[in-house]
């Protein structure tokens, strides 16, 4: 006899908790990346050797820089979240489309 599976699959989660699985975690590291790279990198001084002709301050570098990590770390989470996605919930999808 087969068993049942136990484990709900993803798409029964409702989409804020899926959100918030993939975009909280990489809030996070963002912000942990941001303050090991700007305790060693000075935005102002980044900003100068990058865009010379552009007047960039200290406050919109740490955005900037604060906004690529988050994009990164996002990307990253959200491919490791589609990795994850159980094969019969990949099968659904192909069939909806």
């Amino acid at each position: 006899m087969i068993s049942p599976r136990v484990s709900a699959p993803t798409s029964r989660l409702p989409l804020a908790a899926r959100v918030g699985a993939v975009a909280w975690p990489s809030f996070f590291a963002a912000g942990v990346a941001t303050m090991v790279f700007f305790a060693v990198v000075d935005p102002a001084r980044l900003a100068t050797i990058t865009w010379p002709t552009l007047d960039v301050s200290r406050g919109v570098g740490y955005t900037l820089g604060f906004f690529m990590f988050w994009a990164c770390t996002l990307a990253s989470s959200l491919f490791t979240s589609l990795l994850l996605k159980p094969r019969d919930d990949v099968a659904a999808d192909d069939e909806d489309a």
